[in-house]
């Protein structure tokens, strides 16, 4: 089976973890006697269509005294690490993406970047993965979501002008980290499947947010998580891993 790689890349913009589902929506509660805890599915790009957000989120908000996020929104303008992000998602051996893909493959990439005008020049040194990545926030970009519209963003601003106390999960580092574990699985096949797949991303992207809102934990299990496991490792690090350092 393939890694729909556009799929796995989608499904890292969106923070899932099940627990007791609260309502139809992916707002989920933990409580004991001493605490409650809520947890949401976060969407990091969000279109303005896409709101009003359900109202679970809002309500969860209010009853928390601390909102912790992914990475702590003092972080997330935090570039520092992004010259040794680059060091591993770059070629600097002297070869370009071109050396590194089939010629049906480049020829594909070539022929998509100067459809939809994107500056493939300034592209020639990034490995596979993080060539799709560009280009998938790109596509994400061309449907109008946006990172500050995201679940994430907004809520980081309603925190910061209400007052109240704020965390994360993991580091920018961290998550530098995870994009890198991507490159050992991405090649020519991917790049030629994920072109295909951008001519759907609007449908992908509703298939997940339909799920999201509804707290469809199946459907989000079929979407975010079954083609992972055919890559134990990777999903060793992007699911189990990481959610047992978030415990």
């Amino acid at each position: 089976m393939k890694l729909r790689l556009l799929r796995t890349i989608l499904a890292l913009f969106v923070l899932l973890t099940a627990f007791n589902v609260w309502a139809e929506s992916s707002v989920w509660v933990v409580s004991s006697s001493k605490a409650k805890v809520y947890l949401a599915g976060s969407f990091h790009m969000l279109r303005a269509s896409d709101y009003p957000l359900p109202a679970e989120f809002f309500a969860a908000y209010k009853n928390s005294r601390k909102i912790v996020f992914e990475i702590p929104p003092d972080e997330t303008g935090n570039m520092g690490n992004m010259a040794e992000f680059l060091g591993g998602a770059i070629y600097s051996d002297g070869t370009t993406l071109k050396d590194h893909l089939s010629s049906e493959a480049y020829a594909k990439v070539e022929k998509f970047c100067k459809e939809r005008n994107y500056p493939l020049e300034l592209y020639r040194l990034f490995k596979p993965a993080l060539f799709v990545m560009t280009l998938t926030v790109q596509e994400m970009n061309r449907i109008g979501a946006d990172p500050q519209k995201g679940v994430d963003y907004y809520f980081k601003e309603k925190a910061l002008q209400d007052g109240k106390a704020t965390g994360g999960l993991e580091t920018v580092d961290q998550q530098l980290r995870l994009l890198l574990s991507m490159e050992t699985i991405v090649g020519s096949d991917q790049v030629l499947e994920s072109i295909d797949e951008f001519k759907q991303i609007e449908t992908a992207l509703g298939e997940y947010l339909t799920a999201w809102r509804k707290g469809d934990e199946h459907k989000m299990e079929e979407l975010y998580i079954n083609g992972l496991k055919f890559y134990p490792k990777l999903y060793q690090t992007i699911v189990v891993d990481r959610n047992n350092k978030w415990m």
